[in-house]
């Protein structure tokens, strides 16, 4: 069977899946192509396999990237940019037993004219936020998830069957060194506080809360802040956004926006405070129940919102002049929040083993491929 995998996304997707793409190449009659947009995608790639040391023969194939693409990309309209692509490989992609990717926007292939490849998606991160282009996931034959959360909320939107969605953990786990996925020690003298901000309009907090965090954090004196705000951030950016961050560097605050440590989860696993808003990064960094704060500058009505569960595992700030008490008593507070932490993780990646999600992923595609009930994940219908 000829199994196809598309990463037509900045390279973070591809840590999500890479091992899952390097589990299946080693079945039998199972051949993987993967098909890159972005360069540095290849790298990182190619750097996890490296890295993590896993086996199996991937071929690279090439994406016809039309003129209208390479023109958006220099304009920094990466979504847009990214459905031409996909438009313009449909025939090749026609000829592949099933395509495997890790964006919901992958389900407009079927509106673009794809038929014969089953078309299955690896959830990426594993968070609460809404997600305007959720519709998309109706599209794909089989959704493969990382715990009973997302599970039972792609059931209860109608989104996906029970016969559709598979649980099989969270392959990104197999993609980083193992100790990504335990409490790293800092060897500074002051603890590390994570700030994540996402980058999504009207739920982002670093409009308003980078500067008097870092001078909250300054005046505390009692962490390290590294500003990692997620990616995305600067999709239509030339310099301004991060001009911004960069003004509050110094002192006791540092900046990271384009290193692979904000991707394979050594930032999530140094930290010992998180704080953030509504990056699905927050569950990377509580596999080891730790302090978190979460900012709410939009006056979000979060309370009994299931996009907003993981403002539960923390204080949330309502208001700027709160944040310096909250950092000042976000550790001792922590005992509030442990065992919820500890319960909605278990929610969000399951009971299976923390490794080996790749191995249950491949496993599962060859059997739903094969049309055969696979053993692996499988949960009650609604």
């Amino acid at each position: 069977m000829k199994i196809a995998f598309l990463y037509v996304a900045e390279p973070y997707q591809c840590y999500h899946v890479a091992a899952v793409s390097s589990a299946l190449s080693q079945l039998p009659n199972v051949e993987v192509t993967e098909f890159v947009s972005f360069p540095e995608t290849a790298q990182h790639l190619d750097r996890i396999r490296e890295t993590n040391q896993l086996g199996g023969h991937i071929v690279r194939g090439t994406l016809r990237m039309p003129a209208r693409a390479t023109l958006l990309r220099r304009l920094r309209r990466l979504d847009s940019e990214r459905e031409v692509v996909m438009r313009a490989n449909v025939a090749q992609l026609e000829a592949f037993d099933a395509v495997v990717a890790t964006e919901y926007s992958a389900g407009l292939l079927r509106e673009m004219g794809l038929t014969r490849p089953a078309l299955i998606l690896i959830q990426h991160g594993a968070g609460d936020r809404e997600v305007n282009d959720e519709h998309l996931i109706r599209q794909f034959d089989l959704s493969l998830v990382s715990g009973p959360k997302i599970a039972e909320a792609f059931l209860a939107r109608k989104l996906a069957t029970a016969a559709q969605t598979r649980i099989i953990g969270y392959p990104k786990f197999d993609a980083v060194n193992g100790d990504r996925i335990v409490r790293v020690s800092e060897s500074s003298a002051r603890p590390l506080a994570l700030y994540n901000p996402h980058y999504k309009k009207g739920l982002s907090s670093y409009r308003d809360y980078l500067t008097p965090l870092a001078e909250a954090v300054n005046r505390l004196d009692r962490y390290d802040l590294l500003v990692a705000p997620h990616v995305k951030i600067f999709h239509k950016d030339f310099g301004r956004r991060r001009r911004q961050f960069e003004k509050v560097v110094g002192g006791r605050v540092r900046l990271d926006t384009a290193s692979s440590s904000m991707l394979d989860m050594t930032h999530t696993a140094r930290a010992s405070l998180y704080i953030g808003d509504v990056s699905s990064q927050v569950y990377e960094f509580l596999i080891t129940p730790r302090p978190c704060v979460f900012l709410n500058p939009h006056g979000v009505a979060w309370r009994n919102n299931p996009h907003f569960r993981h403002w539960t595992l923390g204080d949330v700030v309502e208001r700027l002049e709160d944040i310096y008490q909250a950092l000042a008593q976000a550790e001792s507070r922590h005992a509030l929040y442990k065992a919820r932490q500890e319960r909605v993780i278990q929610e969000t990646f399951g009971s299976q083993p923390r490794r080996g999600a790749s191995y249950r992923a491949a496993q599962t595609i060859r059997d739903f491929l094969r049309g055969e009930a696979s053993p692996v994940g499988a949960i009650a219908a609604a």
